[in-house]
């Protein structure tokens, strides 16, 4: 059984504090646009996300990062999901709440490629947009361990996880700022 991870744990300072994927996008929750994804090919999704943030509104399991790794970004998420996914499929499926277009399609693609993987868009690394092996944890927990972390494509790259070339940027749109929610709404 697959576990898919929404990581929504981030400050959303961007976005003026607000919850990014709280935000509605096509009439639903970005992170829920992000979940119905992972549900197609996950058995068991949850959302990443700090306590009292208000992702206990949409009605998916939560998960919260480690107090201790506070501020660190991503890999708490990530290191969240893959300690949460005991007792089930060797991988973890990632997806950052904030790209509302990503598909079933990149999923079952980087499934295919491997299981330890990650996206490269024509914009670059799409590090958030992962699977990962359960047994990645211990490494990511010792990086988090450390105050200057590396960038989170240095961090998979060093559990071994590999790039997965896409030739399509659409999928990979990410909404950063009230303004970026604007322009993509304004592409439907």
């Amino acid at each position: 059984m697959i576990t898919g991870v929404v990581l929504a744990g981030g400050a959303s300072m961007r976005f003026g504090g607000a919850p990014k994927g709280l935000q509605p996008f096509r009439g639903r929750a970005m992170a829920l646009c992000v979940a119905d994804v992972l549900s197609a090919i996950c058995a068991h999704v949850v959302i990443e996300a700090p306590p009292g943030a208000g992702y206990e509104a949409l009605g998916l399991p939560l998960i919260h990062a480690d107090p201790a790794h506070a501020g660190k970004g991503p890999l708490a998420g990530m290191a969240t999901g893959l300690s949460g996914a005991a007792g089930r499929d060797g991988r973890v499926v990632f997806a950052p709440c904030d790209m509302p277009l990503i598909t079933e399609s990149v999923y079952r693609a980087l499934l295919r490629e491997g299981t330890s993987v990650y996206a490269v868009s024509p914009r670059g690394a799409e590090a958030l947009v992962a699977v990962l092996r359960r047994d990645a944890l211990p490494a990511l927990l010792t990086t988090l361990a450390h105050d200057k972390l590396p960038r989170t494509v240095a961090a998979l790259e060093a559990v071994g996880a590999r790039a997965v070339a896409f030739d399509e940027a659409a999928p990979f749109a990410n909404v950063n700022t009230p303004d970026d929610l604007a322009r993509l709404t304004g592409l439907e």
